[in-house]
């Protein structure tokens, strides 16, 4: 600090810190569950920007483009200019245009809307908060990246897995492939196929409960050759001729060439049971007709979970991160089916 320059003052020492204690309460976005209020340790904070760090390796002196917490402090501290993203996605496209950053973090709405714009990308892209396709990564790469990660964490425990571009391209089993833990990270599944994770970033508790190592994603999850792959919520499933139809499953399969986003979701039909609904986003300039044709596939392979009605729809986003919604596609797929629509 300039001003501090030629003090007179002598330094007084910084007192010994207790690694342990409490350093910050973040609420999750309610977007999944009723929002909660995670705690965090100073050394559970340090553990997960040192897992940024090393995951990310920032270089002193290039520009790093990312507003959140978890970019910000590793990038800084390893001599990396920051940027922050212009919330404009046209500015957006400039701004990486201009800074050539080596590192860029941005969500996946955010991703969408830049690509929309023409951006062209530099060095490594992340993306996280939110649930990013295989398809959105490569056109990430399309774009000029190097390498485009998808980065699975939560408020809990940030990050959690990563898996680059051309591994999850590769992945062609049901599911939605988010990497194998980062290091000291461990993973497990519970009785009820729930994803379990620990390790030194996890948050140490709930503001008002007692702490606990494990962290309960509501993820359903499996762990294919040590990597996570993921299931869906365990709350998103659907009842359909008495037959559980978990979406995240097979969501993953519906991002064809041309779709933007798609979900499954579960609409009351009245007599206990549930109708099915593919709610899928086209791309900008996307042709519905060369969509249906193109699902046809996919539809086919999913066999019993194949989905009652297809709607061509804008997937509604909520919360901080700008997540799909699924009440709101719900609700919406139910206006759609009121009115005896089907595709």
């Amino acid at each position: 600090a300039p001003a501090l320059a030629g003090a007179t003052r002598a330094a007084v020492p910084p007192r010994p810190v207790d690694e342990d204690a409490d350093a910050v309460i973040v609420f999750t976005s309610g977007t999944t569950s009723r929002p909660r209020a995670v705690v965090h340790t100073r050394s559970s904070l340090a553990a997960g920007m040192a897992t940024v760090a090393g995951l990310v390796r920032p270089e002193p002196g290039r520009p790093v483009l990312g507003g959140t917490f978890f970019v910000l402090v590793p990038s800084l501290a390893s001599g990396a200019p920051v940027a922050l993203p212009a919330r404009s996605p046209r500015v957006l496209a400039r701004q990486l245009r201009r800074l050539g950053p080596q590192a860029t973090y941005l969500t996946p709405p955010q991703l969408r809307a830049a690509l929309a714009e023409g951006a062209r990308f530099s060095g490594r892209v992340w993306t996280g908060s939110a649930p990013a396709s295989a398809g959105l990564l490569t056109r990430v790469k399309e774009a000029g990246a190097e390498e485009a990660w998808g980065v699975y964490a939560l408020t809990e425990l940030f990050p959690a897995a990563a898996v680059e571009q051309a591994d999850k391209a590769a992945h062609d089993g049901t599911g939605d492939l988010v990497g194998a833990p980062l290091p000291g990270v461990v993973a497990r599944t519970g009785t009820s196929g729930e994803l379990l994770l620990t390790g030194p970033a996890a948050r140490h508790r709930y503001l008002g409960e007692a702490p606990d190592p494990w962290v309960a994603t509501g993820d359903r999850a499996r762990l294919d050759s040590g990597r996570i792959v993921l299931e869906g919520r365990a709350k998103d499933m659907v009842l359909r001729d008495a037959e559980n139809i978990y979406p995240g499953l097979y969501e993953p399969a519906l991002h064809v060439p041309g779709v933007e986003l798609a979900l499954l979701v579960g609409v009351p039909a009245g007599d206990g049971d549930e109708r099915l609904v593919a709610v899928v986003q086209p791309g900008r300039g996307a042709a519905r007709p060369a969509l249906r044709a193109a699902l046809e596939k996919p539809l086919a392979r999913m066999g019993a979970a194949r989905p009652d009605a297809v709607l061509f729809a804008e997937v509604p986003l909520s919360g901080r991160s700008r997540k799909p919604d699924r009440a709101a596609t719900a609700r919406l797929a139910a206006r759609h089916l009121a009115v005896g629509g089907r595709r």
